[in-house]
């Protein structure tokens, strides 16, 4: 079997002319030498230019994000850990409260205060 033979039935599994994919190569080399000659070197000096700018700005965006998430999240624990602790004093101090007015020295010493 022949490299010609090989190509041809490729190109008949694929659906495709043989004669088409060389077309089409040339076709986008054309396009491509076209667009590389209607543009200038400052032209093409640009568009790199804008292309590297609109790439920084959206890396850029991508980790500023990353971390405006990352510093809620330690907000959001932050404030946590405070409520936490505003919870356990509040608690403790209930406890003191309760175990003051129902021990018996709290009761003669709010009797000798009135």
């Amino acid at each position: 079997m022949s490299l010609k033979d090989i190509a041809g039935q490729l190109a008949s599994n694929a659906h495709i002319k043989i004669d088409s994919a060389p077309q089409g190569i040339s076709y986008a080399t054309n396009g491509f030498v076209f667009a590389w000659g209607a543009m200038t070197f400052n032209q093409i000096m640009m568009l790199i230019g804008t292309v590297f700018a609109v790439l920084t700005y959206f890396t850029s965006l991508y980790f500023q994000r990353k971390r405006d998430r990352r510093e809620q999240q330690l907000l959001e624990h932050r404030l946590q850990a405070e409520l936490n602790a505003a919870e356990r004093r509040a608690d403790k101090t209930e406890l003191r409260n309760w175990s003051a007015e129902s021990s018996p020295d709290a009761d003669s010493g709010q009797a000798e205060r009135k």
